[in-house]
Parts: C-alpha cells; sequence; structure tokens
C-alpha cells in the first residue's frame, strides 16, 4: 500500500482573493530564458506547491510528508538526471527520470504530455510551472524549491500571486520539521501499468467530484488542523498500546 500510495503521489505532487492585475499576472508568469541546464544542478527543497488536478491536494495532506528533488547533469549537454525524494508516513523512496531542455521548455523524453517552465522568484529558489495533459484534460502545477527548508513570509505571499494569476487552487506547503529521505532510499518499483490504470480512474466525472471535494476539505485551514489532531491522537494511541505491550 505505501508503494501504491507514493505512486498516487508521482502520478498526480484560503480564503479567494482578489486576482493581481493582468500587467502584474504577465510579469510573475513570464517563462525565464534558459539557455542551459547548469542553473537547476543541485539539491533542492520543495516548499510548497498547487495544482488543480483533483485529488493532489487530498495526496499532499495525507501521503506525502517531504520531498525534494536531486538534479545532474544528464548525457547531453541539454540533459538532466532528476532523482526525486519522497518521504510518505516516514517510508521513504526515490524515483529516477530525464528531462531535456529544449526551445525553453523541459520535458520527459518518454513522455510528451507534459512540459515544464521555469518563472521567476526568489534569488535561491526554483519555481516550476507544469502543464499535464491526460485523457484529453489540461492541469497545471506550480511547485516552488529552494536550497532552504523555509521561505519567508514575503516569498510565500508572491508565490501565493502566481497562484492567483493561474487560478489554481491555495498552496500546500510542507513542513520545514519533517525529515528529508536521504539518497539511499529504496527505488520506487516500476508501476507504469498501474499509472496508466490510475489515470483512468481518476478522470471518470464521479471520482473527480469525490476528490475535489476531499481536495476543498484539505484547502480549509481548520480542516486541515482537525485532520492533524486527530492523526496525533492515533499515533498517540498507537504508541501506548507499544507500551501496554511492553508492560506484559
Amino acid at each position: 500500500m505505501l508503494v501504491v500510495g507514493v505512486t498516487v503521489i508521482f502520478c498526480l505532487v484560503s480564503l479567494s482573493q482578489t486576482a493581481p492585475p493582468p500587467h502584474t499576472c504577465e510579469t510573475l508568469l513570464k517563462p525565464l530564458e534558459i539557455k542551459s541546464v547548469e542553473p537547476l544542478i543541485g539539491n533542492w527543497n520543495i516548499i510548497a506547491a498547487s495544482n488543480n488536478r483533483p485529488g493532489v491536494r487530498t495526496a499532499y495532506e495525507i501521503l506525502l510528508d517531504s520531498f525534494w528533488l536531486e538534479f545532474t547533469q544528464g548525457a547531453q549537454s541539454n540533459m538532466l538526471k532528476v532523482n526525486a525524494y519522497s518521504n510518505m508516513m516516514d517510508d521513504c523512496y526515490k524515483k529516477h527520470t530525464n528531462i531535456v531542455l529544449e526551445d525553453n521548455t523541459y520535458t520527459w523524453p518518454s513522455d510528451n504530455s507534459s512540459t515544464i517552465v521555469m518563472l521567476p522568484t526568489c534569488h535561491d529558489c526554483i519555481l516550476s510551472r507544469t502543464t499535464t495533459i491526460i485523457k484529453g484534460n489540461e492541469y497545471t502545477a506550480l511547485k516552488i524549491g529552494s536550497k532552504r527548508r523555509e521561505l519567508s513570509r514575503a516569498e510565500l505571499l508572491a508565490f501565493d500571486a502566481q497562484i492567483e494569476c493561474l487560478k489554481l487552487p491555495p498552496r500546500f506547503t510542507f513542513s520545514p520539521k519533517e525529515k528529508l529521505c536521504p539518497e539511499t532510499s529504496n527505488l520506487l518499483p516500476d508501476t507504469r501499468i498501474f499509472e496508466e490504470a490510475l489515470n483512468d480512474f481518476i478522470e471518470i466525472d464521479g471520482v473527480k467530484t469525490i476528490l475535489r471535494a476531499t481536495d476543498r476539505f484539505f484547502e480549509n485551514p481548520e480542516s486541515t488542523a482537525l485532520f492533524k489532531w486527530i492523526e496525533r491522537v492515533g499515533e498517540g494511541f498507537v504508541k501506548l498500546v507499544d507500551w501496554l505491550d511492553d508492560l506484559m
């Protein structure tokens, strides 16, 4: 089940405010000119994300504790090797892929359904806008990463403005207190067949309706706080049971 849960993350991954003026959005969403892969090389902690695909917010809240990316030079000058490290409920997994830079856009050589452009952000950050087409439906994701574990309030508000410009759901922010997975994490098994079946299932209208409802639940800060409290109570109960077992 843990592997399945992580696969969901990789497949998928506040109150409304007045949107920024159009000219501001044009500046905030203007793709950066990328002439080489070198600026991305290194390790990046994913700080926050927003995704309009149904179920992604729910998966983040329930399954994913931390997430970081390792970029290294690929076999070609315009290629990057990517290792994605996912901490899901204290179990760590690694997924490997390659991306290629061409015409200011990153793509996956084996998958032409997704494209990535980089957007303006803070000095030691990366901000990706991913567009994915699944079963004819287009979804957009924003992810902001940094060399740091936390961003300032002003930096997060700037990210929020970009989210609002794209009319995406409120951001999900990873806790900087959660541990990051080591480079020695287990490699995620090949789950392409499962991913295809999962995509088919998620694109069913009734399923999307349910997932949108759970996403909205978690977008409410009070609901999220309640869920975290229930989660802590459950963890405390498990520890109590273990302690009683040790006494017997």
